[in-house]
């Protein structure tokens, strides 16, 4: 085991002894928001209704396909890392054992992809978004499903994703914005 899992598994330890009842139900709702994007996903739906947010939504949910595509069906394949509870069996997850691969988070990638692609739009409504993107991410680690460090580089790949994505809806926009 080297010391970066050495550290991310302290820490997760350390967090072990703040579980209790309250915790476990206010972090619980942050994880499961951020369960297959469902949130981020209905979020970027309910935006496209309105005018003024119909970019930002597009934007949205080009991000979590993106995210859902590179990060899901690539990067978690090809790191293969598992989830910090199988080498520390004592980790109380709480809530049950994801079956997929640790690295990066994905529960954090798509929250700080949406995150960012709101924020690109609307900085008032991004800053609550990353807000609810940094719990989300966070009940990652209160939860001991993730090491710290997946939970770190899901939000910097989210944040990518989320550039990206405002990237190609802001060059589509234009391409069709000249006919």
């Amino acid at each position: 085991m080297n010391s970066i899992t050495q550290l991310d598994l302290s820490l997760l330890e350390a967090l072990q002894r703040l579980h209790c009842k309250a915790l476990n139900v206010f972090f619980g709702a942050f994880t499961y928001m951020g369960e297959a994007g469902v949130f981020w996903i209905l979020a970027g739906i309910v935006m496209l209704f309105f005018a003024k947010r119909r970019r930002a939504g597009c934007t949205v949910l080009t991000a979590l396909l993106l995210e859902l595509l590179l990060n899901e069906h690539l990067v978690k394949k090809l790191i293969r890392r598992p989830r910090p509870f199988t080498l520390q069996p004592a980790l109380d997850t709480v809530i049950p054992h994801p079956c997929s691969f640790s690295f990066p988070s994905g529960h954090t990638a798509s929250s700080f992809a949406a995150a960012t692609a709101i924020f690109m739009y609307d900085k008032k409504l991004g800053t609550a978004a990353y807000i609810v993107a940094a719990l989300i991410g966070f009940s990652r680690n209160y939860f001991g499903v993730h090491y710290p460090t997946d939970v770190l580089a899901g939000a910097l790949f989210g944040v990518l994703i989320g550039l990206l994505a405002f990237a190609i809806v802001k060059g589509v926009s234009r391409l069709f914005s000249r006919r």
